[in-house]
This record gives C-alpha cells, sequence and structure tokens, in this order.
C-alpha cells in the first residue's frame, strides 16, 4: 500500500520560533512512517519547508516534500501553516496513494485533503481542547463551523481518550481505535536491570516545568536511605544554566545529571534503566516520551496534563497525580516491578509498527 502522510508541523516550536534542526529523523512523525515502511509499505511525508533539515543529504527510508508557507505573518508555520502548492500537488497524486492520513482537523492542510480525497483521508487527531489562540475564537469557529460542515465525510482517529472525547463533540465520524504516535522498538526496549535512577526527557522550557521536579527529587535526597539516587535530565532549553544553579542551591548537583540533548540511541539505554520517567508538564498532549517510556519498561510519575495521563492511571503504568511529590516517588521504587511489569505487557501496542498496523485497520474498517 502506499501510504501519504500530512503533517506540517514537524517539532515543537517554543514561543512561535522555529529552530532548523539537522536532522528530521527523530522526530515524531518521521518514526510513525518508519513503522508502515517497516510493516511493507511505501511513504510519502508532506510538511512545511520551514522545517525542512539543515543536512541536506539526509538518507530517509520515506519521501518527503515540503511546501513554502503562504501569508507566513497571519498563518503562522508554527501554529496554523497554509502550505503553497499543496492543493494543485494532492490533485496530481493523491490518486497514487491507498491511504492518506493528515494530522489535526485544525489544520489548513487537513481541511484541503478533506476537499481533494475524502474517501481515502483520515484525520488524526491529538488535540484535546481548544487552541489558546485568540481566545479560543479561531478554534472555536473551525471545530463548530468548517468540521461539520467540510469534514464530515472524514474519519477521526484520535491519539487519546480525551482527543476522542473532544472531537466527538464536532464530529460524527470518529473511530473506535485509539493510535498513538508509536515508538522505535528496535532501539526502545524494556530492560531486566534498573539503576537507581530518574529521568526526565524533555526541552528545558519553563512550561516543562523541570525545576518543580528537581525541588521534588531533593526532598527525595533528604530522606534518609535515599541520598544514592540519581536523577538523569536529558534535554536541553533556555532554562538549563537556571536549571543547573537550582540543583546546585538545593544541594543535589551531583545528583543531578545535565546531559543535553541526546538522540533516541543514546537516551534509549539510560531510560530504560531508569526507575521512573518524571513530568510535571503545565501544558502538553500526547507526549512522545510517554509511550517512550512505557515502551521501554519504565513507569511514569506525572501530573493529569497530558492527554495520556487516564491510560497510565487505568493500566497501572506509573503515579498520575497533580501535585505529586517525594512520597510518590518512594512508591515507584517500592511497587517498581508490578508497574514495570504493567509497562513490558502494554509497550508492545506502543511502536510504531503496531500504531502503524492499528491506522491500517481504521482504514479497513472505514471502507467495510
Amino acid at each position: 500500500m502506499r501510504v501519504l502522510l500530512i503533517n506540517c508541523i514537524l517539532s515543537t516550536a517554543e514561543h512561535g520560533i522555529i529552530k532548523r534542526k539537522e536532522t528530521i529523523s527523530d522526530c515524531m512523525i518521521s518514526n510513525f512512517a518508519r513503522g508502515f515502511v517497516e510493516t511493507g509499505h511505501q511513504v510519502t511525508l508532506l510538511a512545511s519547508e520551514e522545517f525542512r533539515p539543515t543536512r541536506q543529504d539526509e538518507q530517509l527510508p520515506f519521501e518527503v516534500v515540503y511546501f513554502p508557507s503562504l501569508m507566513p505573518r497571519l498563518f503562522k508555520p508554527s501554529l496554523l501553516p497554509w502550505p503553497r502548492g499543496m492543493r494543485s500537488w494532492l490533485k496530481r497524486h493523491a490518486s497514487d496513494y491507498e491511504l492518506v492520513i493528515a494530522s489535526e482537523t485544525f489544520q489548513i492542510s487537513s481541511l484541503i485533503a478533506s476537499r481533494i480525497c475524502p474517501d481515502k483521508l483520515l484525520i488524526w487527531q491529538e488535540m484535546d481542547r481548544h487552541q489558546r489562540l485568540l481566545f479560543q475564537l479561531p478554534s472555536k469557529f473551525w471545530h463548530r463551523v468548517v468540521v461539520p460542515l467540510m469534514m464530515r465525510n472524514v474519519t477521526v482517529v484520535p491519539r487519546s481518550e480525551p482527543a476522542r472525547a473532544f472531537i466527538g463533540h464536532y464530529s460524527n465520524r470518529v473511530s473506535d481505535v485509539i493510535v498513538d504516535h508509536g515508538t522505535d522498538a528496535h532501539t526502545l526496549y524494556p530492560s531486566d536491570e534498573h539503576d537507581k535512577a530518574f529521568i526526565v526527557v524533555s526541552q528545558l522550557v519553563e512550561r516543562k516545568r523541570v525545576d518543580s521536579i528537581i525541588t521534588k527529587f531533593a526532598r527525595l535526597m533528604a530522606h534518609p536511605g535515599y541520598e544514592d539516587y540519581r536523577l538523569d535530565i536529558i534535554g536541553d532549553g533556555d532554562q538549563r544554566q537556571e536549571l543547573e544553579q537550582l540543583a546546585s542551591r538545593l544541594g543535589v548537583k551531583d545528583q543531578v545529571i545535565f546531559h543535553g540533548f541526546q538522540p533516541h540511541w543514546r537516551l534509549a539505554e539510560p531510560l530504560r534503566r531508569s526507575l521512573a520517567l518524571l513530568v510535571d508538564t503545565s501544558n502538553d498532549l500526547n507526549m512522545v516520551t510517554i509511550a517512550e517510556a512505557i515502551t521501554s519498561g519504565t513507569p511514569v510519575v506525572t501530573n493529569t496534563k497530558p492527554s495520556t495521563a487516564p491510560f497510565i492511571a487505568s493500566h497501572g503504568l506509573g503515579i498520575v497525580r497533580d501535585g505529586w511529590d517525594e512520597n510518590d516517588l518512594i512508591r515507584v521504587i517500592n511497587d517498581y516491578d508490578r508497574m514495570h511489569a504493567a509497562c513490558v505487557r502494554e509497550g508492545k501496542e506502543l511502536t510504531n509498527v503496531a500504531c502503524a498496523r492499528k491506522m491500517i485497520a481504521a482504514h479497513l474498517s472505514n471502507n467495510k
């Protein structure tokens, strides 16, 4: 089968600033595409030119076509890009593909695809709330007017239960199948051993609240018998120096290790050997790192912000609690074996290959 993926925004742009990366190999949609390739399908990805990698000779197992953005000041490429030339490209090439998957209902590219090839289109929905831009007015108009009028013949596949509940208010064609982002099982897999360590895999920016995690970890260090635990922080961002200073002030600079950004093949080992992935975000949806931790057999301690929080709670994959603290870290230490076993069991369904197969199943079910 020939599969077309439409995902204009390849990475999160903090404060609307797009930082072109050397490679797109590690981004979510590339890993998702590789899941289809591994199951024997041919894949083409359509993306915004603004996210084209700086490395010109990058070799990927799928084709990528980039489109520049129209009126970027109004239709910001980091939020709602208007891909110039995509409509004509789809008119010429849509017939070459058996399945088209577009990311998000609230995207101009999804609207374009829904008008050209609705019979073979699935919209992959991550948003579980209205975007805050302009007091949510554009998002509310789009979902209340555009979706029921112009996307009524398109099936939506949610990425989480909250996403299903949200889009169900506006679309009457929501699939029963939930398809997460998918993880690379060749790189991310469980270990039978673990270290006395917790891990953060995150951009070091304000909304990720890594400062809160460091503070809670320092409180754990103050408990007798827990002084030899470690917190690995993988990622980079404009708060790194501030966070390093915080760890020093709290007296845990030797136990909090900043590793900087790491490609997946390097972060995989510390991730699978950690007691838990720690999350205390103020605003996130389907965090790829949560699925990656579960696939690695690593429990997750998180607040309720991520869309996958209900899945973690219902399947015993860690601890979900707003305001979690050092006592929850102790609970993970004491109950690690049970949580780890649950992650190993459920993680098999979160690989990119498993997610590709689920998407194909949703497509076939839709066309019966």
